[in-house]
C-alpha cells in the first residue's frame, strides 16, 4: 500500500478526533449511531459495503421538555460491484415544537481503485425537502401579525455530494448533503443571512487488538458559516465481529454510551444514552436512540 496515502488518511483522522477538542457546541442534532446509516450525510458511502444494508434509526431528545426535537432516518444502499458503483435511498425527518424538516433523496456513487486495497468513492444525491411550520399556534408579540396567522409549508429540490475514501482498516471523506434548502420566509425567521450548506468531515480508523477485539475511534465535524463547529467523537469497542459498544462525546453539548448487537447474522439493534452537558441537563432526562439495521446478501 502507497504508504504517503496512508499518512494522509491517518492525518485526516486524528485532526478531526484530537484537534476537535479545539472546537465546542452543537449545530443540528446528530445521530449517535450516525455511522448505521452513514449515507444520509454523505453519498459517496453509498455501494462501500456488501449487500442491501437496510437501516432505521429514531432519535427522542431532551426527554421532559415540551417541544424537544425528534429525529427518524430511514435509509437503504446497495453496491453494484459490476458496474463499480452504488445505490441509496433516504428519508429523514427532524421534528422540534412547531417547525417539521423532512428529506426524501436517492444517491449514486461510483468507485475507483485508487492503489492496492484504498479505494475512493464519489457520490451524487437528489431528491425534496419540505418544510412545515406551524405558525399559527405560536406566542407572539403581536398576535395580530400576518406573517404569522397561518402555518406555512415549502418545498425545495434537494441537491448533495460527496466523497469518500476507504480501505479495510480507515476511511475519510468530506461531503455537502444540502445544498439547496427550503426555510421560511425572510419576514418571519431571525436569521437574515442567505442559506449556507452544512459540510460535513469524517473520519475513523480500526486498530486491531486481537482476534477477538477490534478499538474503532471516529470523528465526524459539522461546519456551517456563521455557527460553532458540531463535533461528535467516538471511541467504538468491537468484540467478535458481533457486539460493538463505547462512549460518545458531543462537544459542548453532551455525552452517552451507545451499544449495538448482532441477533443473527442479518439482523443488528442498538441503542445509545446521551446525557446534557449544558443548561438544559437541569430540565431534562436524557436524549434515547434506537436503531434496527438488516442486511441482504446475494442479490447481486
Amino acid at each position: 500500500m502507497n504508504r504517503q496515502l496512508k499518512k494522509l488518511v491517518i492525518g485526516l483522522v486524528v485532526l478531526i478526533v484530537i484537534g476537535a477538542s479545539h472546537l465546542y457546541a452543537q449545530q443540528d442534532p446528530m445521530f449517535t449511531n450516525y455511522l448505521q446509516n452513514p449515507t444520509a450525510f454523505n453519498p459517496a458511502v453509498a455501494g462501500t459495503i456488501d449487500g442491501l444494508n437496510l437501516s432505521l434509526l429514531t432519535r427522542h431528545q431532551w426527554i421532559g421538555v415540551d417541544g424537544a426535537p425528534n429525529s427518524f432516518s430511514f435509509g437503504a444502499h446497495t453496491p453494484y460491484i459490476k458496474q463499480n458503483m452504488g445505490l441509496a435511498i433516504n428519508v429523514t425527518t427532524d421534528k422540534a415544537g412547531p417547525l417539521r424538516m423532512t428529506h426524501i433523496t436517492g444517491s449514486y456513487s461510483y468507485q475507483i481503485t485508487v492503489v492496492k486495497g484504498l479505494r475512493l468513492s464519489m457520490g451524487l444525491k437528489a431528491g425534496v425537502s419540505n418544510y412545515i411550520a406551524k405558525l399559527g399556534g405560536l406566542l407572539i408579540n403581536d398576535p395580530t401579525d400576518p406573517q404569522f396567522q397561518n402555518d406555512e409549508t415549502r418545498t425545495s429540490p434537494n441537491l448533495g455530494v460527496g466523497f469518500y475514501l476507504y480501505s479495510h482498516n480507515y476511511y475519510a471523506g468530506v461531503s455537502a448533503p444540502r445544498l439547496v434548502e427550503a426555510r421560511l420566509k425572510k419576514a418571519q425567521r431571525d436569521n437574515q443571512e442567505p442559506y449556507s450548506p452544512q459540510i460535513y468531515l469524517m473520519g475513523g480508523y480500526k486498530f486491531p487488538i486481537n482476534r477477538d477485539w477490534d478499538i474503532v475511534p471516529s470523528g465526524i465535524i459539522g461546519i456551517m458559516n456563521g455557527q460553532p463547529p458540531a463535533v461528535d467523537i467516538t471511541a467504538q469497542v468491537d468484540y467478535l465481529k458481533k457486539f460493538s459498544f463505547g462512549p460518545h462525546y458531543r462537544i459542548g453539548d453532551a455525552a452517552g454510551l451507545f451499544f449495538n448487537g448482532k441477533v443473527n447474522k442479518d439482523l443488528t439493534l442498538g441503542y445509545a444514552f446521551d446525557f446534557s452537558l449544558n443548561k438544559l441537563s437541569k430540565i431534562n432526562s436524557g436524549t434515547h436512540e434506537f436503531m434496527i439495521r438488516y442486511t441482504i446478501n446475494g442479490l447481486w
